[in-house]
């Protein structure tokens, strides 16, 4: 194998690991060659070598970027590129590109604003969805917080705290972060459905490109259709496209940043929705654009991953057999889609003992804490890619189930 063996270092702080190179099932860090189970490039695309050299091309033709806003002329051919080909993945009417997915949820937010009396908010939601609240400037009582993934706690809050004619908005990621639970987003439509113009906020940052038959992530796991997703609250959402919506409204925040390959934020949905988004969003009439390079790096990425989909299936593949593994060392792991595996340990020391053996090994997962559910203990992560390899992955349960056994408990 070629990784080295110290087992006298230790991960350096936070703050003081420098990426030497794309990441990917390996990677440079520190000066470094590690085996890299961390990070969001689901399917290994960040150093392609198609979306380096469309980036490449783009740089040459277009310059750095547009030193604009889109709203006037800001917007390049290249970012033009990124929302025709989002909007054929995603099968919506049309799509809008930002500068980040963080800022997806607030575009949304500013949209969704007249529409939203009270909020419900999963309690380990990522802190884009809490901070877009305060786009919400017409709510009738403080944001409603329930416990994580609890359909009954959402199911008596909104029996009990919600009044009569008042529109809630349940917001949640839709996978999470550092855990890799995945919303349970058919139960949440469920209990919504008798409240009259109820909302769902998926972030999907963690799911689109990498779950999915067709990749388009939570929701079209939960079997929510392209036509009721992120539509204006005066347009139909079932699927003969006439009459009423079909149950609370859905709508989608994602990136383009993790599986895809690319960066930057992406909402898919219908041209009446984007243009009120866009009215009453600062991110389309006060942010620079993308920039060019990294727009054409993008547009090939999302062009990868429509026409590959082997990506998914070897991710899929990866995946199954990491949480396999996993198990048969007595790991408490759900048999679940998510790439994204998280694993909490009795104590924050002895995960951070874990962690630095697999260090020592030549294998990076992280380890997080007071971050998106992570709690103050911490909780390891571990992140699988499409471009893992079968003894790649041996070799880091064999290495996690020793480290395991070394630390000993407490």
């Amino acid at each position: 194998m070629p990784f080295e063996s110290s087992p006298s270092a230790e991960p350096p702080q936070l703050d003081s690991w420098t990426m030497e190179g794309p990441p990917g099932a390996e990677t440079v860090l520190n000066g470094r060659r590690y085996l890299y189970f961390a990070g969001t490039g689901y399917l290994g695309l960040q150093g392609h070598p198609a979306l380096v050299e469309a980036a490449k091309a783009a740089a040459d033709r277009f310059g750095i970027h547009t030193a604009t806003t889109r709203s006037g002329f800001g917007t390049s051919p290249p970012v033009r590129e990124v929302e025709r080909r989002a909007a054929q993945f995603f099968g919506s009417e049309s799509a809008l590109y930002l500068v980040s997915g963080y800022a997806g949820n607030f575009a949304i937010a500013a949209a969704l604003a007249p529409a939203v009396d009270v909020v419900l908010i999963d309690e380990l939601a990522h802190d884009c969805l809490r901070e877009s609240i305060r786009w919400l400037d017409r709510l009738q009582r403080p944001p409603l917080t329930f416990r994580h993934r609890d359909v009954d706690a959402v199911r008596q809050l909104l029996e009990t705290e919600v009044s009569p004619g008042q529109r809630p908005l349940l917001m949640t990621d839709g996978i999470f972060p550092v855990s890799g639970n995945v919303a349970p987003v058919v139960d949440y439509l469920k209990v919504l459905a008798p409240f009259p113009g109820a909302l769902l906020l998926v972030d999907d940052a963690h799911g689109v490109g990498a779950v999915g038959e067709h990749g388009r992530g939570t929701l079209e796991l939960a079997g929510v259709p392209a036509q009721r997703i992120n539509r204006a609250l005066e347009e139909p959402t079932n699927e003969s496209n006439d009459g009423p919506a079909a149950g609370p409204r859905v709508f989608l925040s994602a990136t383009l940043s993790k599986a895809f390959g690319g960066h930057g934020g992406i909402i898919p949905g219908s041209a009446a929705f984007l243009d009120r988004v866009r009215q009453l969003s600062g991110w389309f009439r006060g942010a620079s654009a993308p920039t060019a390079a990294v727009a054409a790096a993008t547009a090939k990425g999302l062009e990868i991953v429509e026409s590959d989909p082997q990506l998914r299936l070897r991710l899929a593949e990866n995946v199954a057999t990491l949480r396999h593994r996993l198990r048969a060392l007595g790991l408490d792991v759900e048999p679940s889609p998510s790439p994204v595996v998280g694993l909490r340990l009795d104590s924050a020391e002895r995960m951070q003992r874990v962690q630095q053996r697999l260090v020592s090994a030549g294998i990076v997962i992280a380890y997080a804490r007071d971050y998106a559910g992570a709690g103050p203990a911490g909780m390891l992560r571990i992140a699988v890619f499409a471009t893992h390899t079968r003894p790649m992955i041996d070799r880091l349960v064999d290495c996690l189930g020793q480290a395991l056994q070394a630390s000993g408990p407490g």
